[in-house]
């Protein structure tokens, strides 16, 4: 009986340090790297949604001169809602955020990207322009950010008028930490 005992003791022993050396999934989806994360359809470390206005573009984060949020190694998506349009003049002209897939011509604010588009560049405060100005919808997947700096989103309408312009482009920005 004592022996008996005492093997269901080891073999309990056994299970316990067993079961306690399987990470549990919490712990586990942390060590995964944020591309991994993203991909796998993981919540965000942090999220957004702006008003892009079509007279005034907008900002992530919001305000006047937002903190840069995006960090080396990060990972991001931008998301425009498609559904959402942008009147660009007086008499009712509206485009959803890929404008009206025209390149614009020089003279515009951003030559060769798609007229009354929603354009994002990315910025460092205070160091400035970082990369190239490209579409907002050319962002939908999971990226990781390589430019090197912080970096925060700042989003602009390619028009050369946009007095005149209403609406706005809701626009949700997704980052996954990185290392």
């Amino acid at each position: 009986m004592i022996g008996h005992r005492r093997r269901a003791a080891s073999v309990m022993a056994l299970l316990t340090t067993a079961l306690l050396s399987v990470p549990s999934p919490r712990a586990e989806a942390r060590t995964l790297d944020a591309l991994t994360r993203c991909r796998l359809g993981g919540g965000p470390d942090w999220s957004q949604t702006v008003d892009v206005q079509g007279n005034g573009g907008g900002s992530v984060p919001t305000g006047t001169n937002p903190p840069n949020i995006l960090n080396h190694g990060d990972v991001f998506m931008v998301r425009p809602l498609l559904g959402d349009r942008v009147r660009i003049n007086l008499w009712g002209t509206n485009y959803g955020p890929d404008g009206n897939a025209t390149a614009a011509p020089s003279g515009w604010p951003f030559p060769g990207r798609f007229q009354f588009s929603e354009i994002l560049r990315f910025n460092n405060n205070p160091g400035g322009w970082v990369g190239d100005p490209d579409q907002a919808t050319a962002f939908p997947g999971c990226r990781r950010w390589e430019g090197g700096l912080p970096v925060r989103f700042l989003f602009y309408v390619n028009d050369p008028e946009t007095w005149d312009n209403g609406g706005r482009w809701a626009t949700s920005v997704h980052i996954w930490r990185g290392p």
